[in-house]
């Protein structure tokens, strides 16, 4: 019987590598898209659980000088980008950060990013009970060409 606690806890172990689990707070599907020489800033996708309402109110990243949350929002047809002190989040509701909407944006790295690395990435959630808690997760690097990139514009 004790045999199979610990079996059943080694396998629960092996399927959480892949998320960063805090707690309240479920982390999985964090993505950073390659850059070219030269690009100084990259973006950041993932997908965030928490199970009490809760702000992200601060990330960091070992890769890059800062790490800002960026909103996108629709202005007279064009797309707006902003910086955001803090970002909402809903309790047990997942929320998706990505690169057709909110997201993270890694500005001043340190070196490229290639496809196949995996970037640090830490974020601090505030509850409303004021506690904070970090959680850690690590984004992997997609190549270029995987992602369309809808700012890209082709003329004929």
């Amino acid at each position: 019987m004790i045999l199979k606690k610990y079996q059943l806890a080694g396998l629960i172990l092996c399927l959480c590598t892949a998320q960063a689990i805090a707690g309240e707070v479920t982390i999985s599907g964090a993505w950073a898209r390659a850059t070219v020489p030269g690009q100084d800033s990259a973006s950041v996708g993932l997908d965030i659980i928490s199970q009490k309402d809760a702000n992200i109110v601060a990330v960091s990243s070992a890769a890059a000088k800062s790490v800002e949350i960026h909103s996108m929002t629709e202005e007279n047809g064009m797309m707006k980008m902003r910086a955001l002190d803090d970002f909402p989040l809903k309790a047990r509701q997942e929320t998706a950060l990505g690169s057709n909407g909110n997201h993270l944006m890694l500005i001043g790295l340190k070196k490229a990013l290639v496809a196949g690395d995996r970037v640090p990435l830490t974020l601090i959630l505030q509850f409303s009970d004021k506690h904070k808690e970090k959680v850690e997760v690590k984004a992997e690097v997609r190549p270029l060409n995987e992602i369309h990139d809808e700012h890209m514009h082709h003329s004929n």
